[in-house]
């Protein structure tokens, strides 16, 4: 009798903790959506009314937004009293229609809702415009269907909203990528249909693909790098306004930055499977939750930074986080591995006669060894092993800072006796190979290039090759092993989500469901593929059905 009180009083615990944190949580089975409502005109030069609620929804050109600032510091610098409130749920490679998420991962519908969504700003029409031209009449039908839906949605629980479409932008023809002669005929055409469907829905719409860029202000010929942004900034706004954007205080820039580091961590967690997925329950619940409120309250607290700094009161950042509440303790459902020390660990071995052991390095002696994933030696005889001690996410109030350190045996005694910190502020770093003069390192979710540029022994140039691969949130979704051929190309592994994990309504490619029992499995692009890097800088699937 009494443990079976024991087990109660624990449950109603756990059950009390958990309500607290409910309305943190955003499931597609059961989050609520918006109602219908009548649809709001759209005029142009746009009218903000002060504390809107703004939402970037679209493809890569608005996600990648987020790490620049541009446009959005000129929206706050314009309207300094108004309080706005600019969140971005763009995710990279979304179509009107098309718009692969992690399991149980809530739809943009119920996150407009849940921002209570005043004003839309959409960006879409660049991967469509890969079916071709003859294609358009079919884009035009679909992207008028997602605007009636759209704007007919009581996001803000009042009236619909109103939205703002963005065009593509233009390509840039580079030494080895010839993407304006491949694609900007093709993209002003998808451009014109845009703004054909925008009149007759009678909602706002922005050409960007006119407007002046510099040369060199994309990173591949396509996506754009921050001078790139600042121009794509100034067309927006220019469309909106019909007024050139004034001069932005770069401390403004780097607050708004600040803000969407913090919600996009809210957003979008990199171990969706433990928020929304299969290991929501008993192993992320506690965890996630309380997490995702603080997130939310660092966001906001960035928010009061931006409006000081866009008033004048402030010329520095200055952000007040003390009323972001400690994450509560976690009900450990394993316990965890026993820490033993290298001499314990050494002792524990049965060891081959022939052979003698002996440790090289440990945590002990070097701290910042601490969870090391993966070494290599160089050609100096040196050990380099990537660490990281974020895994498996980032919680509130913390940085990612895993590292590549370089272990040395000055002496030859067959012992580290000296430790350098590479490379830093590194995410999740699974794997890495030299090449280049530096090191290509396998990060979540990007792969990365690294170079020390002026010989002080540490990493300064950090350079994202690629990020053309999806994540759906499952923590087995990780980008393995660079490995370099003869001609100078790279070949890295993505792995699948667990065979435990939900398969995804919505698929890029065609899903046999034959080859799902016991299997892993991802709806997002190219999971289980092999994929090269060519010199190029061209990501192509190399080979297919592999697992984790």
């Amino acid at each position: 009798m009494r443990t079976y009180f024991i087990l109660i009083t624990l449950f109603l615990a756990h059950s009390s903790k958990a309500d607290e944190f409910n309305e943190y949580g955003l499931y597609s089975n059961k989050s609520a959506s918006p109602q219908e409502t009548a649809p709001v005109k759209t005029t142009l030069p746009l009218k903000i009314a002060k504390e809107s609620k703004i939402a970037y929804i679209g493809n890569t050109l608005l996600d990648r937004a987020q790490h620049f600032g541009h446009f959005e510091s000129f929206l706050q610098r314009r309207l300094p009293d108004h309080k706005l409130v600019i969140r971005n749920f763009s995710w990279s490679a979304d179509e009107v229609d098309i718009q692969p998420r992690p399991d149980n991962f809530a739809t943009t519908d119920q996150h407009l809702l849940y921002h209570k969504t005043d004003i839309i700003f959409a960006a879409f029409g660049f991967n469509e415009s890969f079916s071709g031209k003859e294609k358009i009449p079919e884009f035009k039908s679909r992207l008028s269907k997602f605007i009636n839906h759209t704007k007919t949605r009581a996001y803000n629980g009042k009236k619909g909203p109103k939205i703002i479409l963005i065009s593509p932008t233009p390509n840039q023809n580079l030494k080895h990528i010839p993407a304006a002669d491949l694609n900007n005929e093709r993209l002003l055409l998808f451009t014109q249909a845009m703004r054909e469907v925008a009149n007759a829905e009678e909602i706002g719409f922005v050409d960007v693909f006119s407007a002046p860029y510099p040369e060199r202000s994309t990173i591949n010929g396509v996506h754009l790098n921050d001078e790139g942004y600042r121009a794509f900034g100034s067309a927006l706004f220019k469309g909106i306004f019909n007024e050139s954007p004034e001069p932005v205080n770069e401390e403004l820039r780097l607050a708004v930055v600040e803000k969407n580091k913090q919600f996009f961590r809210r957003y979008r967690p990199l171990n969706t499977f433990y928020y929304t997925g299969g290991r929501k329950g008993r192993y992320g619940y506690l965890d996630f939750l309380p997490a995702m409120k603080n997130f939310e309250i660092m966001a906001s607290n960035r928010d009061k930074a931006i409006w000081s700094i866009a008033k004048g009161e402030e010329l520095k950042i200055k952000i007040d986080d003390s009323n972001v509440p400690d994450l509560p303790e976690t009900t450990q459902s394993r316990g965890g591995n026993k820490w033993m020390s290298a001499d314990d660990e050494l002792k524990s071995f049965t060891i081959d006669p022939r052979f003698k052991v002996n440790c090289f390095a440990s945590e002990e002696d070097f701290p910042d060894i601490a969870c090391p994933i993966q070494i290599r030696w160089d050609s100096k005889g040196r050990l380099w092993v990537a660490c990281s001690t974020t895994y498996p996410h980032v919680y509130p109030g913390q940085e990612p800072n895993d590292k590549i350190v370089i272990l040395e045996d000055t002496n030859g005694d067959g012992k580290a006796d000296k430790s350098s910190v590479w490379a830093d502020d590194l995410h999740i770093p699974l794997s890495f190979e030299f090449g280049n003069g530096g090191v290509y390192v396998s990060e979540e979710p990007d792969f990365t290039f690294l170079k020390d540029t002026d010989g002080d022994g540490k990493a300064d140039d950090f350079e994202v090759i690629t990020d053309d691969f999806g994540m759906s949130g499952n923590y087995h979704e990780f980008n393995f092993t660079p490995v370099r051929d003869k001609q100078g190309n790279y070949f890295f592994a993505l792995g699948t989500g667990s065979r435990g994990d939900g398969v995804r309504t919505i698929t890029r490619g065609e899903f046999n469901e034959r080859g799902r029992p016991g299997r892993m499995h991802s709806s997002a692009p190219y999971r289980g593929c092999i994929m090269k890097l060519t010199k190029g800088g061209k990501t192509i699937p190399w080979s297919y059905g592999h697992r984790t």
